[in-house]
């Protein structure tokens, strides 16, 4: 039976090594025929525990007699043949010992084996659709109420279906792998205990060679050859099942890598799928969520041209009914500021409501713009103090459009002005951009009122009294004038002597004007001035130095007459 069983096996072999893709019946049929030589070899192990258990019984009387009469004739002869007593029982023990762990172990395949065929008969049950929709119904309890819809789960639903099927058939590749692997383990371990039996066997044989051919010993040494013979085939045969195991498992292997790589890409296609990102779900997101924004978008559109439309009416309004100016220009400043405050609202709370729209839950978010506030104070710190600056410049009303302003060194007609930053134009055309954070002075020319400061300088030879009473008729009659008497705010102040240069003595006087108009009023006041006093003869001095000699009428009378002679 040990030598068909070799036999088999060897030619097993041949046929996997020429063809690898062997079906499932024909694995089947092969592990049948394992598991029943198995059944024979269990049988006959059984049988020859029983007999060596036999066999051990008789040797140990045998001892116990030799024993028992060691040293009543020979002591020689008595205490060689009790050695080889000893000898054979000890062969026996670890054979018998070696047989019963054999024992366990083809138990133990048997069931692998039985195992294995059971799992290759029923491990590849496909999975039904209906089971896959029963254990989704279960498990994907992520994806919310409204977005069941077949249009959006349809793709998701197969994805998670060839998922399960690939994994159920990575597993059912795993578990060959792994019975295949422990039966190659329990064959090798059949195979150590074999050769550990097959030289225990030998061993006894070759005790037995040396033994008086006595019947007794000639049939126990024909029962050792035989034992001997088969557990040699049994070694031919276990080698042969190792060789089998292990040509089988390379395509195995194959099929779990194989499996592996599908489920890995069946999973990055099904999180594709469950993504926000997903083809499918942008669609369904976009049919749902993008009417509403655009109308959302559009209504604070118009509420911000219509907000920006009704300042700038009730502001144009109340500047066409102040007659004063300054409070116009104040009113202008007022609806350029409007606009951008009235651009941040509306863009702040359009924003969040978009938020809303989308999902996102805004106290999270209004928690969020508080931390974000904190951090922009603390690192932002310049633009706030450009913006808060710019309230207070506007609160106080230093100044506005249009007035002429002197910031820090810088001076100019104010453009424009936001919360952010004021833009000055200087008089070589020259914009500047001047962000309020870094105002430190601010000196209006142009607030509420201007005046024109005048010093005049005349000769120390003229009467100051006179000229006085001349600069004052000029002011009475630029008063009086109806082209600038109506930038002239009351009469001119005279100062009177201010002080005396080197050449000239100062007279300052001053005329209050409305704003910007100073200059226009300066400029036609100092050209009637001057052809005022060009017709008067009275002196505007410029500097100039005059030198004068001290010489003796001698003196100069002897130069004359060295002269005429030369």
């Amino acid at each position: 039976m040990i030598s068909s069983l070799a036999a088999q096996d060897k030619i097993k072999d041949k046929n996997v090594s020429k063809n690898m893709e062997i079906s499932d019946a024909e694995l089947i049929i092969r592990f049948q025929k394992l598991i029943s030589e198995d059944h024979q070899r269990l049988i006959q192990m059984k049988s020859r525990s029983k007999q060596l258990e036999q066999e051990i019984a008789g040797l140990t009387n045998q001892f116990e007699k030799l024993d028992s009469q060691l040293g009543v004739d020979d002591f020689t002869n008595q205490n060689e043949k009790l050695k080889q007593v000893l000898s054979s029982l000890d062969l026996h023990l670890r054979s018998n010992q070696i047989i019963l762990q054999q024992i366990n172990l083809v138990q133990n395949k048997i069931e692998k084996q039985r195992e294995l065929m059971d799992y290759i008969t029923t491990g590849q049950v496909p999975i039904s659709e209906d089971s896959v929709i029963k254990m989704l119904s279960i498990a994907d309890t992520a994806v919310q109420v409204g977005a069941n819809s077949e249009t959006q789960n349809r793709k998701e639903l197969a994805a998670l279906q060839d998922l399960r099927v690939l994994k159920a058939e990575l597993t059912h590749s795993r578990n060959n792998l792994f019975l295949v692997d422990q039966l190659i383990r329990n064959h090798n371990d059949d195979l150590e205990l074999t050769k550990i039996l097959t030289n225990a066997t030998a061993g006894l044989k070759q005790l037995l060679e040396k033994q008086t051919p006595e019947p007794a010993v000639r049939r126990h040494l024909h029962e050792a050859s035989r034992r001997y013979t088969q557990d040699t085939l049994l070694l031919t045969a276990l080698k042969a099942r190792i060789q089998t195991l292990e040509a089988y498992r390379p395509p195995i292997v194959e099929a779990v890598s194989k499996a592996e790589e599908e489920v890995d890409s069946a999973k990055s296609e099904l999180e594709f799928l469950q993504s926000s990102i997903a083809p499918h779900r942008v669609v369904y997101w976009l049919k749902t969520n993008l009417p509403s924004m655009a109308i959302i978008i559009l209504a604070f559109f118009v509420i911000w041209i219509l907000s920006r439309w009704a300042i700038t009416l009730i502001l144009n309004k109340f500047i066409k009914s102040r007659k004063n100016a300054e409070s116009a220009d104040r009113l202008e400043t007022l609806k350029l500021a409007s606009g951008s405050i009235i651009t941040i609202l509306v863009v702040l709370i359009g924003f969040l409501v978009l938020l809303s729209q989308i999902g996102v839950d805004l106290t999270v978010v209004l928690g969020g713009a508080a931390v974000l506030s904190l951090v922009i104070a603390l690192g932002a710190q310049s633009l706030v103090k450009d913006y808060l600056s710019g309230f207070i410049i506007l609160l106080e009303n230093q100044y506005r459009a249009g007035n002429v302003v002197k910031i820090n060194d810088t001076t100019g007609v104010v453009e424009n002005m936001s919360l952010r930053l004021t833009v000055l134009r200087d008089l070589e055309g020259i914009t500047h951009f001047i962000p309020h954070g870094h105002i430190n002075d601010v000196s209006n020319l142009t607030h509420h009122w201007s005046r024109v400061m005048l010093e005049i300088g005349v000769s120390y030879n003229e009467n100051v009294d006179k000229v006085m009473t001349v600069l004052l008729e000029l002011g009475a009659e630029m008063k009086e004038d109806k082209e600038f008497g109506p930038l002239i705010i009351g009469d001119m102040e005279m100062l009177g002597v201010d002080k005396f240069c080197e050449s000239a003595v100062v007279i300052k006087f001053l005329i209050k004007t409305w704003p910007l108009k100073q200059w226009i009023v300066k400029r036609e006041l100092l050209r009637r001035i001057k052809n005022h006093f060009d017709e008067l003869g009275i002196e505007i001095p410029y500097p100039h130095l005059t030198v004068y000699h001290r010489q003796s009428e001698q003196q100069l009378e002897k130069i004359a007459d060295n002269t005429q002679e030369k």
